[in-house]
């Protein structure tokens, strides 16, 4: 049998097998991409490729709660060839570096010839998923079409946003910067402050130092015109967040010192108050309570005051990584202040722990009883407040025990 009559009848009987098999359900053809675009060919359909991770809870639950909805598996079997790649299977290499793949899951439809028409990433619920399953059927809708709508003119702002939108779906915004950019460059600062570039703006530009953005910061109140203030805030928060928040946890101090200067260009009360948290994460990652102390101390009242949950979590570190009275005393002072604004049981209880810490032991055992009574009321079971105020009471009975005499 010749070779090229050989693969014409597998290819035939794959899609045999697959279409019997796929009817109830949603088969994973992990095959490779050579054959599942033999079937796009055979079958004239598109390849709709889902790439996961064994171990991923967002992959299990589309798998579970998704693909296993009788509308979804109809409008899948019915207009897509479904693929499926493990992300970090051996061999799976070429795959993610062909189409630049770096997260999972994520959905690529690619036409026959492996050309990518859409792409986007997730946990989806299922009325989403099938939403953007079908814009992906629609020719302009998809990533070619958009692109040359631009590209026949860069100056055109509602077809780079429309390019920018669907990019966005499922791609790292950083990697739409040099695209945005690209038309800011041609856009005199006269022209910018429009609804348009606000939409290219937002959609895609992360660069804090690039002009367009130092461009807005200087100008936000003009842009909160036009959009409005809250959604000029979520914009430099969305992008701080995007910034810094991978590497806040780390131990690279030397690039969180870095970045966060960058971040310190916007100009806006809530970056300020944005960077007093991921300070105290970082610093408290790093078991720094020098500077974790340093930073509580000196910025609290300004972003923290009326807020008794920050409060309470910045207490307690204190508490437990300081023996020095000045800063056992500040931080008394925090959660005295935090129990007056709202008054909890947890709050009683870190306030009596800080004056065990402290070692005023009737004050300690006045704010237990306190936050067991607390408890009572709400109908808990207050175990903790009992543990705590068992323990007290030994300290008290130890101090007040009268040391014995020395014989002569």
């Amino acid at each position: 049998m010749k070779p090229h009559f050989r693969n014409l009848i597998c290819s035939f009987l794959l899609f045999l097998t697959f279409s019997i098999q796929a009817q109830d359900s949603i088969r994973f053809d992990e095959s490779g991409l050579e054959t599942v675009f033999q079937r796009s060919k055979v079958e004239k359909k598109p390849v709709f490729y889902m790439i996961y991770a064994n171990w991923c809870v967002y992959c299990n639950n589309i798998k579970k709660n998704v693909l296993q909805d009788p509308e979804v598996i109809a409008f899948m079997n019915a207009n897509y060839v479904f693929a499926g790649l493990d992300f970090e299977k051996p061999g799976s290499e070429d795959f993610k570096t062909k189409y630049n793949v770096k997260t999972f899951p994520t959905f690529l439809v690619l036409d026959e010839n492996g050309v990518e028409l859409a792409r986007f990433t997730g946990e989806l619920k299922k009325e989403k998923f099938i939403a953007e399953a079908k814009n992906a059927l629609n020719p302009k809708q998809q990533l070619p079409f958009l692109k040359a709508e631009y590209e026949k003119d860069k100056s055109n702002g509602v077809n780079l946003m429309r390019y920018l939108v669907v990019l966005k779906k499922g791609n790292d915004r950083k990697e739409l910067n040099p695209i945005a950019h690209d038309y800011f460059e041609k856009i005199a600062d006269d022209k910018m402050v429009n609804e348009v570039n606000w939409k290219i703006f937002t959609n895609g530009v992360t660069d804090i130092e690039s002009r367009e953005y130092q461009f807005v910061i200087v100008n936000q109140q003009a842009f909160a015109a036009i959009t409005s203030p809250k959604r000029v805030n979520d914009k430099f928060v969305n992008t701080v967040v995007e910034l810094l928040k991978p590497i806040v946890k780390t131990s690279d101090t030397s690039n969180y010192t870095k970045q966060r200067a960058v971040a310190k260009m916007i100009t806006a009360p809530v970056i300020d108050s944005l960077l007093f948290q991921y300070d105290l994460d970082h610093f408290e990652t790093n078991k720094d309570w020098t500077k974790y102390k340093k930073v509580a101390s000196e910025n609290i009242n300004k972003y923290a005051w009326n807020t008794p949950k920050i409060i309470k979590d910045i207490v307690l570190n204190v508490m437990r990584n300081s023996t020095d009275t000045p800063s056992l005393d500040q931080s008394l002072s925090w959660i005295k202040h935090s129990n007056e604004l709202e008054e909890s049981y947890d709050g009683l209880l870190l306030e009596a722990r800080v004056y065990r810490k402290l070692n005023n032991i009737p004050f300690a055992i006045s704010m237990t009883k306190k936050a067991k009574a607390y408890s009572d009321t709400m109908g808990w079971d207050g175990k903790e407040a009992d543990k705590l105020l068992a323990d007290l009471l030994i300290r008290k009975k130890a101090a007040t025990k009268p040391t014995a005499k020395t014989k002569k």
